[in-house]
């Protein structure tokens, strides 16, 4: 009975609105039709946030909670994609070899130095703006360098095991378990397109006209740098015709004249991702956040932004000058779903 009345729902549905009917014409679009409207049924309540993630996480409230410290991981998001950490450590601080036999880390360095050795790589020197994506069964370590304590933000997928090469110390048994010694046959993962072991966003994307877009897309970890300018002026790659800015999935725009209308966090705007969240490092300058029936959020470099499934959402570029960079990063290269019921994205 409960088939029968949602099949008769969805078929009053498509006598209102044809099927596959076509969005309006963007503007200014050249008379091109926007994309297919879809039904989404089970959109539920946006906004649910289950700790320890929450909609920011502000990398001065980390460095107070942890004053006095200067090695410390605090877990930001724990979720049914990834696992998430942001890190601190003092300059000669190290991790020893280790691997993950089955899934990819990803390293996202807020502040000073590190250096990193990957199997089957040319050693790498990471600092500010860098991404550092090792290869499942591949064998690393790293080392913090210079003469600051670096940050550092550290994503694995949810579930993902470390081994460690019996050749140097047994690691420390938790969560009850036992060390036990084990041999099985490896070989680096490989890097394909758009991946590659170390991506800096300000020398890359930005010194050097690279620009933004999908840099990482491994299984379970997507990294895709967008690079915005709230004065389009600051922007010196669009002026020599590079690709320094953008990146895909914009936002709302910076600066501009008139007051922006009040925001209602219980409206209906932006898009959504009906899966995994979408989260964002911010890398420079400042970005705005805005989240079903949650509110709306600024965040700095450093800062982590966060928005749950299910949730509209809409970022935009801040500040008066120089790049605003956000990182946006999830398990997967999502679909945006556009409102189409409301004001756009």
């Amino acid at each position: 009975m409960r088939a029968l009345k949602l099949t008769a729902l969805l078929l009053a549905a498509t006598c209102l609105v044809p099927a596959f009917a076509q969005a309006p014409p963007a503007a200014g679009g050249g008379g091109g039709r926007g994309a297919a409207e879809q039904w989404y049924v089970n959109k539920t309540r946006g906004g649910v946030y289950k700790a320890p993630m929450k909609p920011l996480w502000k990398k001065a409230d980390l460095l107070a909670a942890h004053r006095g410290q200067n090695n410390w991981s605090e877990q930001i998001i724990l979720d049914p994609e990834n696992d998430v950490t942001y890190n601190s450590g003092a300059p000669g601080s190290k991790i020893d070899t280790q691997m993950h036999p089955d899934t990819p880390t990803l390293f996202v360095v807020i502040q000073g130095e590190m250096d990193f050795t990957v199997e089957g790589q040319q050693p790498v020197h990471a600092s500010r703006g860098s991404l550092v994506n090792i290869m499942h069964t591949t064998l690393y370590s790293y080392t913090v360098s210079g003469s600051q304590n670096a940050l550092w933000v550290e994503i694995n997928p949810t579930n993902y095991k470390t081994v460690y090469p019996a050749s140097g110390p047994a690691p420390k048994a938790s969560g009850g378990g036992e060390i036990v010694k084990v041999a099985f046959g490896h070989r680096p993962g490989e890097y394909t397109p758009p991946n590659k072991l170390h991506y800096n966003t300000f020398t890359d994307g930005i010194d050097k006209c690279e620009g933004g877009g999908t840099k990482v897309l491994d299984d379970h970890i997507f990294a895709n740098p967008i690079i915005g300018y709230a004065n389009a002026a600051d922007n010196k790659c669009a002026a020599a015709g590079g690709r320094g800015g953008g990146g895909g999935r914009g936002g709302r725009g910076g600066a501009g004249g008139g007051a922006a209308a009040a925001f209602n966090p219980a409206s209906t705007f932006g898009h959504m991702h009906p899966g995994p969240a979408e989260w964002w490092v911010v890398q420079a300058g400042g970005i705005s956040g805005r989240f079903e029936n949650t509110g709306e959020f600024h965040a700095v470099e450093g800062d982590v932004l966060y928005a749950a499934p299910m949730m509209w959402h809409q970022m935009g570029v801040e500040g008066a000058s120089g790049p605003s960079i956000r990182l946006a990063l999830g398990g997967y290269n999502f679909i945006n779903m556009n409102n189409t019921a409301g004001a756009g994205d």
